[in-house]
């Protein structure tokens, strides 16, 4: 498998799934009577970061993914301050890897990258280490958090809406 195919179509239906929990969750909220842009910082934990960076950081690895790749400069991401905000992240995010150079990811999978974190914490791979084990666990994580959050906070999320996307796949008796 490339490593396009492994990053940059899973990433775009997952992120498909993100823009579904946070429409549930703001129904959810509006339902009740609250404010859906205070959900944005529900978090799990004190010390862990609130769904509006959860958000943030989905997005970042999805599209980080297709500029580390590709050979291209790092775009910021700012955290969304309200619904509207996190919807247009995830349609920036989602344009980003519809618009991804296939080749270009997957050029040269031995090629170095080199991830620089403050406090000084450099990593140094390749290509294909990013992919196992940067990207795909960061993005996961992060996206995972998220559905968490929300189901933390009462929102009715199951599993068919994390692999909403298999539903393609459905096999109807008969057919």
């Amino acid at each position: 498998m490339s490593i396009f195919a492994a990053t940059i179509p899973a990433f775009a239906q997952m992120l498909e799934a993100l823009e579904g929990f946070l429409e549930k969750g703001e129904h959810h909220v509006l339902a009740q009577g609250g404010d859906a842009n205070a959900l944005l910082q529900a978090r799990l934990a004190p010390d862990m970061h609130p769904l509006a960076s959860q958000v943030q950081f989905s997005c970042t690895q999805a599209m980080e993914a297709v500029t580390r790749l590709s050979g291209q400069a790092l775009l910021p991401v700012d955290a969304p301050t309200d619904f509207a905000q996190a919807r247009a992240l995830i349609q920036r995010a989602r344009k980003a890897l519809h618009e991804a150079d296939r080749l270009a990811i997957d050029d040269a999978p031995e090629r170095p990258l080199t991830i620089t974190l403050p406090g000084d914490l450099v990593f140094e791979m390749s290509k294909e280490q990013y992919v196992v084990n940067w990207v795909v666990p960061q993005f996961y994580f992060h996206l995972v958090t998220a559905y968490d959050i929300l189901r933390s906070q009462g929102v009715a999320l199951g599993k068919a809406d994390y692999v909403r996307h298999m539903f393609a796949f459905r096999k109807v008796p008969g057919e």
